[in-house]
Order: structure tokens, then C-alpha cells, then sequence
């Protein structure tokens, strides 16, 4: 026998900037940093005899809680990565909402309907997971291997093996565990997606609303390049007409904007994000930050620097601070390895 723990990764970028993953190589956020020593110290007194991780850095860097705490190598293994959205990946929700609202619900809540241009089907995911995750188990049997990967991809994984006829199994908690037995190739589920080592205060979920259903939501902002009914908005911000520009909608209104300085070099500056009085406090910041990290990063840009304005800002240093990059300038990180 062989108990295999699957763990989702911790908070990372597209959690919170609301923005589709799948196999674009997002970092973890610091929430995500406190959500791994919540995780580190569940797992301090349970035995693990070895730990895998898809390559992408926001698993590996969960999965330091087991491996560094224990003193265990990390294997890397290709096959444990999320679901591969080909065209999707990296967009924000509320652009999926605005082009494809319908393959945007299949997504979540019949994935093996869901299919994009250069996406994943269910059958080929579940079967590489699947694969791998027997090797592993057939490798340590009689011991305890810990496997760090994705919420999607996981979710289709236990759907295959225990919930064949159920099409939506709901959604995990980042860092969420489950228990699973094996032997003599047969799985039996002992627990499933368990999250209880976090405080309420770190959760990801805890502290959104677009899993609950009904009347709860959230606004998922899109992007597009400005045009020239824009012009007067960007002209009361103040925006110079040599700075990259992308235009944040809500649903088909203009509501803001974020500007950046994309100079020679591998560094980028973020000049400003605006938001119409209105829209400000209602936590659209998040999104803006994360559609200015992924046009500097398309832009092959390696840092990314805060202009004076940007600087001297209280409500815009807060935002930094909240997501690291004061301290930790965001490294270009290529979507597929």
C-alpha cells in the first residue's frame, strides 16, 4: 500500500489578478508565502518518504514545505501540470466572460465538454496525471509520497477515478490536500480537498465570491488597447500619449486604465493605474497590477520598476507591497518550458 497526498499550490498571480493560468508560469504571491508555512507546519509531525511537483514554479515553490522541511529531494515531473488552455492561457476572466461566456462555464462546470483552440481534452490530461501518479505510487509502495500540482488538472483526476457520473466537483482551496490509498492498483479516497491548516485570514477562496454561486460574484475585468473615444479620459489622468497603454472594462464600459514605460533594455516602468471614482475600493487594483505584469513580461521585459508618481502614491505602494514586488521584482518567466 501507498498513501499519496495531492496538494494544490498556494496562491499565485492569476488567483488574485483574475486571470486564467493554466500552464503560463505564474508566481506565488506573499499570502501564497504565508499559505506554505500554514501548509509546512500541518505537515511536520506526517511522514513523507518523497515529493513530486509539475515544473512550474508555483508548484515547486509549495512544495518547499514538505521537501526542505524534510530534508527530501524534489522530482519534477511535466505530467503533474495544470491543464494546457492553449488560446486561453494567461487571459483575464472577464475577457472569457466578454468572447465566450458559454466555453467559459464549461470550464468550470463541464470540463469534459471544454475544449479551446490548442487546449487539453479531459481524456489526455487525466491520463498523464494518471500515468505518472502510478508510477509514483508503484515506486514508494508500502510508504508515502506527497504530489504537488493543480486545481483543474486535479479535479479531473478524482472525477475520473471516483465521481465518474458527476460533472462539477466544485473547487479546491490553494494548498488544499487530499488523501488518497493505493494498492494493487486501486485507489480508495480518504479525504478530499482539505484546507483546515489555514486561518480564514490567508484563504483564497474565503475571501472571493465567484465559486458561491446564486447572487455572489466578483467583477472580472478585460483589456483593450485604447481608442479615440477614450482620449478624453486618458487626457483627464493625464496620460502622455508615448506611454503603452491598456483599457480596463467592466462588462462594455471604460472604467480605467494602466500605463507603462517600455524602454530599451529588460526592465519596464509602471507609470500609472487609474480607475474612475466610482470603481476605486472595490478591489480592481489587483487586476490592473496583474494586466501591467503580463503586457511587461509579453514585452519580454525582465523587472519591473514604479515611476515617481507611482512612488509617492500611498494606495499604490500598499498594492506593491501586498504582492511582492517591492521587494521581489517579478522575474520573466517563459509560458511553456
Amino acid at each position: 500500500m501507498t498513501i499519496l497526498y495531492l496538494i494544490r499550490h498556494a496562491e499565485a498571480e492569476g488567483n488574485v489578478f483574475r486571470r486564467l493560468q493554466g500552464q503560463y508560469d505564474a508566481m506565488i504571491t506573499p499570502n501564497g508565502m504565508k499559505q506554505i508555512a500554514a501548509l509546512q507546519k500541518r505537515f511536520e509531525n506526517i511522514p513523507v518518504d518523497a515529493v513530486y511537483a509539475s515544473d512550474l514554479t508555483r508548484t515547486c515553490t509549495t512544495a518547499a514545505a514538505i521537501y526542505r522541511a524534510k530534508n527530501l529531494p524534489l522530482h519534477k515531473d511535466a505530467r503533474f501540470r495544470e491543464i494546457g488552455c492553449g488560446v486561453w492561457e494567461n487571459l483575464p476572466f472577464g475577457y472569457l466572460d466578454h468572447i465566450d461566456p458559454e466555453r467559459n462555464r464549461d470550464f468550470t462546470r463541464r470540463p469534459r465538454q471544454w475544449q479551446v483552440e490548442g487546449s487539453e481534452h479531459f481524456e489526455d490530461y487525466t491520463h498523464r496525471f494518471l500515468e505518472a501518479m502510478e508510477e509514483v505510487a508503484r515506486r514508494h509502495e508500502g510508504g508515502t509520497a506527497a504530489i504537488f500540482s493543480h486545481g483543474m488538472v486535479m479535479r479531473g483526476v478524482i472525477q475520473s477515478l471516483f465521481f465518474p457520473e458527476k460533472e462539477n466537483l466544485g473547487h479546491s482551496e490553494n494548498t488544499a490536500v487530499t488523501k488518497l490509498r493505493w494498492e494493487n492498483g486501486t485507489y480508495t479516497l480518504e479525504y478530499l480537498n482539505d484546507a483546515s491548516h489555514l486561518p480564514e485570514e490567508i484563504t483564497t477562496l474565503g475571501r472571493q465570491m465567484w465559486w458561491r454561486g446564486g447572487k455572489h460574484t466578483d467583477f472580472n475585468m478585460w483589456y483593450r488597447d485604447p481608442t479615440p473615444e477614450d482620449l478624453s479620459m486618458l487626457a483627464s489622468w493625464g496620460i502622455p500619449a508615448e506611454l503603452t497603454v491598456r483599457i480596463s472594462v467592466l462588462v462594455d464600459r471604460a472604467i480605467g486604465a494602466v500605463a507603462l514605460r517600455l524602454p530599451e533594455g529588460d526592465t519596464a516602468q509602471l507609470a500609472g493605474m487609474y480607475l474612475l471614482p466610482e470603481y476605486r475600493g472595490k478591489g480592481f487594483s489587483a487586476q490592473l497590477l496583474g494586466e501591467a505584469i503580463s503586457v511587461a513580461r509579453t514585452a519580454g521585459k525582465r523587472w519591473m520598476i514604479l515611476s515617481e508618481v507611482m512612488q509617492q502614491a500611498p494606495s499604490a505602494r500598499k498594492l506593491i507591497d501586498e504582492y511582492g514586488l517591492s521587494e521581489n521584482p517579478f522575474s520573466l518567466i517563459p509560458t511553456v518550458k
